[in-house]
């Protein structure tokens, strides 16, 4: 048997490192924001905050990623861009899934109801989720040679959902959801905000070692099929 390409050795490499990147960066995140960083007056659940709000936005970057690689689809017709596409809508609905979980927990904690529709922002980053699960719908049905582009060009059109709901958040005439960043920053101190951060950079080496990881499985996938298919040719 041959020896795998070193592209694919590389590209295994840097999803190792990632990986482990990610579990250091999760420990210390969730080691310092429920046991270091101070307590909020509304207490413990709050702490939830720090896990629930990098999520929320690393879903967002997610999407901004998938927007990307579509552009850089439609301009190169590399296969990895659309790779980038599809792992990039995946895991930004995954994250916006467990968005929405983790805020309804919040929300059942405060507000006594797990959801409330009053909530500009709620809603707006519900349609979002909607959007790009549609996304998947869209790819299934669409004819395999047309599958590529017509995805890079949903993931490129369905991103301008994500400034119309921060204009839609900003522009509503009232919201109970609590706002963490505005205009005079972040709304939190010194401590608390610290760990705020820290969970957003944890998080988002976690998509990035989750995109690394599943863009390895799909390679390693096309692989073993095309040694596959040389085999069944082979033995005819």
């Amino acid at each position: 048997m041959t020896d795998p390409p070193v592209e694919s050795v590389r590209v295994g490499r840097g999803a190792a490192l990632w990986s482990v990147a990610a579990a250091v960066c999760m420990a210390i995140s969730v080691a310092g924001s429920y046991w270091i960083a101070p307590e909020d007056v509304e207490g413990p659940i709050q702490r939830l905050v720090f896990l629930h709000v990098p999520i929320a936005v690393v879903s967002l970057i997610a999407f901004g990623v998938a927007c990307v690689a579509g552009l850089m689809y439609l301009r190169t017709r590399s296969q990895r861009w659309d790779d980038i596409v599809v792992v990039s809508c995946g895991l930004g609905l995954l994250f916006t899934v467990l968005a929405m979980i983790t805020g309804s927990i919040w929300a059942k904690a405060f507000w006594g109801t797990w959801w409330s529709w009053q909530d500009a922002r709620l809603v707006t980053y519900l349609i979002i989720g909607l959007i790009y699960a549609a996304f998947f719908v869209l790819r299934s049905s669409s004819d395999s040679g047309a599958q590529a582009r017509f995805s890079a060009v949903f993931a490129v059109v369905a991103f301008a959902s994500i400034p119309l709901s921060f204009w839609a958040v900003r522009t509503a005439e009232s919201a109970i959801h609590p706002v963490a960043l505005d205009r005079n920053g972040l709304q939190m101190d010194g401590p608390t905000a610290l760990w705020f951060v820290i969970g957003h950079v944890a998080m988002t080496v976690v998509f990035i070692a989750l995109l690394k990881v599943e863009l390895l499985q799909r390679q390693m996938e096309r692989r073993l099929s095309s040694i596959r298919l040389a085999l069944e040719e082979s033995a005819q």
